[in-house]
């Protein structure tokens, strides 16, 4: 499911952990900011800025941080140090998420207009449709902190491109010089996009954005994390998760 939302539920059916904004920085048990276990991972966490489906930050993402369970975090850094001997680096796009978050993401699909900036995450199926066919729900499994969005960054690239919010671009199934820049390799669609292209072993990218997806899963999976067939940027860790929480993200303690 997009956005990796699992099984929509009513918010009251959540177990969900609330810390007031005052203690945020103060995680709950179990978590840590990914920056102080492995500082070398390159994060863009893209609900944390304007770039992105919604058009701005979302909910509860009050800074730019990849927060996540201390065992994925572990796990990510083992994964960073195969993929450093290869001169190429993790790309975090989003790790634990507040439910409020998600609640945010419905409430976009309900709002009644879409923008051609929308559009392009969303070039097949309007956004009307979204909640209806199952690609947002009310609960997300990043909120467990066992979720992540990523990629791959080769390092040996030029990768200083970065997102201009005045200049229009193709949408995120076009080729990789037309959509908005990620700072990353190719992977044959943009980051969120919603589209068949998205699925991670679809045939009809080239043999080079393959090759990248399978290098990806499988670096992952050496780790335990298992893939998402829909979303070439979704993976989990089984049995890492647990209740749903909602505290924000706020910034992280030097």
């Amino acid at each position: 499911m997009r956005r990796h939302l699992v099984k929509s539920f009513p918010i009251a059916a959540i177990a969900i952990t609330i810390v007031s904004s005052a203690h945020a920085q103060a995680l709950p048990g179990g978590f840590v900011h990914l920056r102080d276990i492995d500082p070398s991972i390159i994060q863009d966490i893209r609900y944390a800025t304007s770039n992105n489906f919604v058009g701005r930050p979302l909910a509860g993402y009050g800074a730019g941080e990849c927060v996540v369970k201390r065992e994925v975090g572990m796990r990510l850094k083992a994964v960073q140090q195969e993929l450093a001997a290869q001169n190429l680096s993790l790309k975090m796009f989003d790790c634990y998420r507040p439910a409020r978050a998600s609640l945010d993401m419905v409430k976009w699909s309900q709002n009644g207009h879409e923008t051609a900036a929308e559009r392009r995450y969303n070039p097949n199926i309007p956004k009307t449709e979204l909640f209806r066919l199952g690609y947002i729900a009310s609960r997300s499994q990043h909120s467990t902190g066992a979720a992540l969005d990523l990629t791959l960054v080769d390092l040996k690239a030029d990768n200083s491109a970065t997102f201009d919010p005045s200049k229009t671009y193709a949408d995120c199934t076009a080729p990789v010089a037309m959509r908005a820049p990620e700072g990353s390799v190719d992977m044959g669609t943009g980051y969120d996009c919603t589209d068949v292209k998205g699925h991670t072993a679809v045939t009809s990218i080239n043999p080079e954005q393959r090759t990248w997806r399978k290098r990806l899963v499988a670096a992952m999976a050496r780790q335990g994390f298992v893939n998402y067939s829909k979303e070439w940027w979704h993976f989990s860790l089984p049995g890492a998760g647990g209740a749903a929480y909602d505290f924000p993200i706020q910034p992280r303690r030097n």
